[in-house]
């Protein structure tokens, strides 16, 4: 009985990191929007002009940054293939992170570390997770 009840929290823990990550992507994504991908990049670019970073690659990361935000946000709140999803959500806020390292902004590095290590506590968490679209569709397999 207490298992069972267990088991329960931890869906429900795992349900609410899914929602908190994924709103996270998603008003960054929503932010950017108005600017589009042009004023990413120009933004990207004053940001990181005098940084030790090549400059194509700030240009590729911020062209599709947004895209990547949409695409991961819908991705946690879907719960289909949660684990790469948490992979994947992990990896964008270790990329965020690092680049805040090279522009000094050590504040900014820290808050996407630990966005990160909530990416690693969902991966955790995804095997007792099985609502989204998998279970409204009728796929209960966990992958």
């Amino acid at each position: 009985m207490n298992d069972l009840l267990d088991k329960k929290n931890l869906k429900v823990v795992s349900v609410l990191l899914r929602v908190i990550v994924a709103s996270l992507f998603l008003g960054a994504a929503l932010i950017k929007v108005s600017g589009g991908v042009s004023g990413t990049i120009a933004y990207y670019s004053s940001l990181f002009e005098k940084s030790m970073l090549p400059m194509f690659m700030v240009k590729v990361h911020a062209s599709v940054v947004m895209f990547l935000e949409f695409i991961l946000a819908f991705w946690l709140i879907s719960g289909i293939r949660l684990k790469e999803a948490w992979v994947a959500s992990g990896l964008m806020l270790i990329s965020f992170a690092f680049g805040m390292v090279f522009i000094h902004k050590f504040d900014v590095a820290s808050d996407n570390y630990l966005y990160a290590a909530l990416c690693c506590l969902g991966l955790l968490l995804s095997k007792f997770d099985n609502f989204g679209l998998q279970q409204i569709l009728g796929d209960h397999s966990h992958e």
